[in-house]
């Protein structure tokens, strides 16, 4: 009751979506690229304080770009909460 909180979660368990997906009950948040940051055998997207780890293939079907309008997706089992 009046407490703060913050909700974290691995970039990996991060999907990336063009259009907000439909279905089952999900997490969907909507932003915008602000950087693309290459790591090995994934990419990193960057959407200010928020990130998500793709594959380059699945970057390259998406289009991704600084710029891009998208939406994230992260199932909740994948979001712990803790008091701030």
């Amino acid at each position: 009751s009046g407490d703060f909180v913050v909700a974290v979660f691995r970039p990996s368990a991060v999907s990336v979506y063009r259009e907000p997906p439909s279905g089952s009950p999900r997490n969907v948040i909507r932003t915008v690229v602000t950087d693309l940051e290459p790591l090995g055998d994934r990419i990193r997207v960057h959407a200010g304080n928020l990130a998500a780890d793709v594959t380059p293939v699945a970057a390259a079907e998406l289009d991704l770009s600084p710029g891009l309008p998208v939406a994230f997706s992260v199932k909740a089992t994948e979001v712990a909460v803790y008091r701030t």
